[in-house]
């Protein structure tokens, strides 16, 4: 489980770049909301203004007299709004508000006529009353209503103070919830950062616990399958390493000491000294091996592996392969088996072909204790079938996909008897799919293995 020990800034990163969306939101909105209510607001006034004064231009159209006049100025005294009664002329009948300049400054001029009442004024920053006017009957005189320009600026000082306060509180929440959420959105991004931390300091496995099947998660299911690559490669590469060191400390040893041996004349007979140069021959031979995998794995890693094709007779090929490797199945009581049909020629690289079907054949005696080593070949629908099958010990099952794994070996005790670096397998893979062919396996502990190769008729592959 990976722990975090510092926290990245990343997640601030995100609460600062949200948290600054979210306040120009805001913002806006407050503003929308801000000019919409105040013209609301403005709008609702000088309506309720208007119907006021046409109520009252009504009554006193009915009976424009005094009592009337005075009726209409107590409707409007204790009141907010405000009631200024004059005749045609703009002379004051009667008011329920002191007339000063400004009321003074909004009355119609002498003579005019209006059809139906209208806002005067409605500037409530500038002006210390919004006014509407409303004509009483034809001739008779006008009603002015007045609203205090102070209510609605009072009115708004509190609406800005109360958005200012639920801003803020919005905001703090805002805060707090960007951050637990750029929190929880970053976690699994920093876990992933010190997942690879790790893994470039040789701490391939590591335990990365996402949820769910988004980007993020598959992100962190790729980071914890390379770092389980990388350490199937190191566990892979210390095996190599050490089977390298094994195959050459022996095959040295063994040249080192014969040749000693030779160079100093220390050898009974004749007979004796061909068997020491036999020895040093044969191990010199493993080193040659050891060094063409080698050789032919750093083709395949830098993309240098081509193949020289020509039209052939594959029977050629595994006859020699067999007159090669008789000496070898002789000392061990072993049949070597041929059963070869007639196919046609292949187009194919004739050294590569035989060292695959060398390979294979040599894995078969290495692997065989006792019975017998079949080659087979014969025509399947478009392809020539080649089939090495043995009566050896076999493959466990678990182990079958693995075997083309480069330095893979099934048996790490086994493999130390028998030696090889585990390289074998994957060159020979890789040689019949650069020939657009393929190779199966089929093995039973104890029972046996078969190895077949697929390469396609009549073309050139």
């Amino acid at each position: 489980m990976i722990r975090l020990k510092k926290t990245n800034s990343i997640s601030i990163k995100l609460a600062l770049l949200f948290s600054g969306i979210f306040i120009t939101l805001l913002l806006i909105l407050g503003a929308i909301l801000y000019g919409v209510f105040t013209n609301l607001f403005i709008d609702y006034i000088k309506q309720d203004l208007l119907v006021r004064g046409n109520n009252h231009a009504k009554v006193l159209q009915e009976h424009f007299n005094q009592e009337t006049i005075e009726h209409v100025i107590r409707m409007e005294t204790g009141v907010t709004t405000k009631v200024l009664i004059t005749d045609l002329n703009q002379k004051i009948l009667s008011s329920s508000v002191q007339p000063n300049q400004d009321i003074d400054k909004h009355l119609l001029d002498k003579g005019t006529k209006l059809i139906g009442g209208y806002v005067l004024e409605s500037d409530w920053k500038q002006h210390e009353y919004i006014i509407t006017v409303s004509p009483i009957g034809g001739s008779e005189g006008y009603v002015y209503m007045y609203y205090p320009s102070q209510i609605l600026r009072d009115t708004v000082i509190v609406l800005n103070v109360l958005m200012i306060i639920a801003s803020l509180g919005i905001i703090l929440l805002a805060f707090a919830l960007i951050g637990i959420m750029s929190k929880k959105l970053t976690l699994p991004l920093l876990i992933m950062k010190e997942a690879t931390n790790k893994i470039a300091l040789g701490k391939y496995q590591q335990r990365i616990p996402v949820r769910g099947n988004d980007e993020i998660a598959q992100l962190g299911q790729s980071i914890q399958s390379l770092g389980e690559q990388l350490q199937y490669y190191e566990n892979s590469r210390n095996d190599f390493l050490a089977a390298v060191s094994h195959e050459l400390r022996t095959p040295l040893t063994y040249i080192k000491g014969y040749s000693d041996i030779l160079s100093k004349g220390m050898y009974k007979n004749d007979d004796e000294q061909k068997e020491y140069i036999k020895i040093i021959n044969k191990e010199a031979k493993r080193i040659s091996i050891l060094v063409n995998d080698l050789f032919e794995l750093s083709k395949l890693q830098v993309g240098k592996f081509e193949l020289e094709k020509e039209w052939t007779d594959i029977h050629t090929i595994i006859r020699k392969v067999m007159t090669n490797l008789k000496p070898e199945v002789t000392k061990k009581g072993l049949q070597l088996i041929a059963k070869l049909e007639d196919v046609p020629k292949v187009f194919i690289d004739i050294q590569r072909m035989e060292q695959v079907i060398y390979n294979l054949i040599e894995n078969a005696v290495k692997y065989t204790n006792h019975g017998e080593i079949t080659i087979s070949s014969y025509l399947e629908t478009e392809f020539t079938l080649i089939k090495i099958s043995d009566t050896g010990i076999g493959i466990p099952a678990a182990d079958l996909p693995k075997i083309w794994d480069r330095f893979y070996r099934v048996d790490q005790s086994r493999a130390r008897k028998t030696g090889g670096t585990g390289l074998g397998l994957y060159v020979v893979k890789k040689i019949i799919e650069f020939h657009n062919g393929e190779i199966t396996v089929e093995s039973k502990e104890n029972q046996g293995s078969i190895f077949t190769i697929f390469i396609k008729n009549g073309e050139r592959t």
